[in-house]
């Protein structure tokens, strides 16, 4: 089945205070507030990473959270109204989180589900 993929990097977060429970705490206020107000989850993985090497000296030694979510079309809502309650729910994480660089990534895959026998 055709699944939409979401990948939202939020760049440049101080290592001394980010983490990924924070970061999954924040996420979680956003999408429980754009939940009660559409019914659509927005949900998602959380990878962390660090910056090295940059010729931009603001992001060196910095952290990189990634946030992977996706939408399967028989189990969640249109395409449009999943775009709209995503956008709002990284709006939100990136307000609080003091407006950092992004970079999102959408795409589409085909993903298969194997059902334990």
């Amino acid at each position: 089945m055709i699944t939409e993929n979401y990948t939202i990097s939020f760049l440049g977060l101080d290592p001394l205070y980010y983490s990924a429970t924070i970061l999954g705490n924040i996420w979680n206020i956003a999408a429980d507030k754009v939940y009660e107000e559409t019914g659509i989850r927005i949900s998602g993985r959380i990878q962390e990473n660090y910056i090295v090497g940059q010729d931009e000296e603001e992001l060196n030694n910095t952290i990189i959270f990634t946030v992977e979510s996706s939408r399967v079309p028989d189990e969640v809502a249109t395409e449009d109204e999943y775009w709209d309650a995503y956008r709002d729910v990284i709006e939100e994480v990136r307000r609080r989180l003091g407006n950092p660089r992004m970079d999102l990534i959408i795409k589409k895959e085909d993903m298969y589900h194997f059902r334990k026998i």
